[in-house]
């Protein structure tokens, strides 16, 4: 919230009173504004970029933590099945041993199944359901005592509607934090727009590319470029403020009745 030569002044300490300097709010207007790409003749700016981030961390964020959550629960609780205890041996190897070289391969994947530049391409493209998200997942399961569902077994639940009714509510705050985790990591993703979707850009994308923005001498400043990154951090801000609770609370079972 400075001006120009404020900040080369004095970069550290609140802006000074006088002539040429004081607070400049419109630092964010200016960088709103300037907080655009342009892809094949057509000029995108923030608001498309914004709704392009929410669809893309929001819709990700969502079924990349839902399969993790399903495939790990499969794994924890079903151990006893000799197909379920080789698919855990799979899933060890998957997640510890360095795969190189795939960008062609996932482009050439999401290209031949008409995925390619598809925001529900992509989206779907994250259902790997394994990774960190899977392991903690499955640390979570292990603690949840296979008790409830016996006890739903025998009032003549499937095994479906025990996960679904009994075992997961008691994992929700995990499952929680885990979506904002991932909402987070993603929000500040970049470079999947920039090889997977270049014509759906976010707004990491823009920010990423606002700091070449030299064509203007007035909008290539630290104080209106440090706004607009200021402007990127805020949803992710605003979402901590709102579910700061559910992010410190911690997962609480109950005991068991004989």
């Amino acid at each position: 919230m400075k001006t120009y030569i404020n900040f080369y002044e004095d970069p550290l300490f609140f802006p000074k009173g006088g002539e040429g300097y004081g607070w400049k709010f419109s630092n964010y207007a200016a960088a709103f504004s300037a907080l655009k790409i342009f892809r094949e003749g057509r000029e995108i700016m923030a608001p498309e970029m914004l709704l392009n981030s929410l669809l893309y961390a929001g819709g990700s964020g969502v079924v990349s933590v839902i399969t993790a959550c399903l495939a790990s629960y499969i794994l924890a609780k079903y151990s006893y099945l000799k197909w379920v205890r080789g698919l855990w041996v799979i899933v060890l190897i998957t997640n510890y041993l360095p795969i190189s070289s795939s960008l062609a391969a996932n482009i050439k994947l999401l290209t031949d199944l008409g995925l390619y530049d598809s925001l529900l391409g992509v989206i779907f493209w994250q259902c790997g359901a394994f990774g960190y998200i899977f392991l903690i997942y499955y640390a979570t399961w292990k603690s949840v005592s296979w008790s409830y569902a016996e006890a739903a077994f025998i009032d003549g639940a499937g095994h479906f509607r025990t996960m679904l009714l009994i075992m997961w509510p008691m994992t929700r705050t995990i499952f929680g934090v885990l979506f904002i985790q991932q909402f987070i990591t993603l929000w500040n993703d970049y470079m999947t727009p920039i090889i997977y979707l270049p014509s759906y850009p976010n707004l990491s994308y823009g920010a990423y590319q606002f700091q070449f923005s030299v064509a203007d001498v007035n909008i290539a400043t630290p104080p209106i470029q440090i706004a607009g990154l200021l402007m990127l951090a805020l949803p992710v801000f605003i979402l901590f403020l709102i579910f700061r609770n559910k992010l410190m609370g911690s997962l609480t079972l109950g005991g068991l009745k004989g």
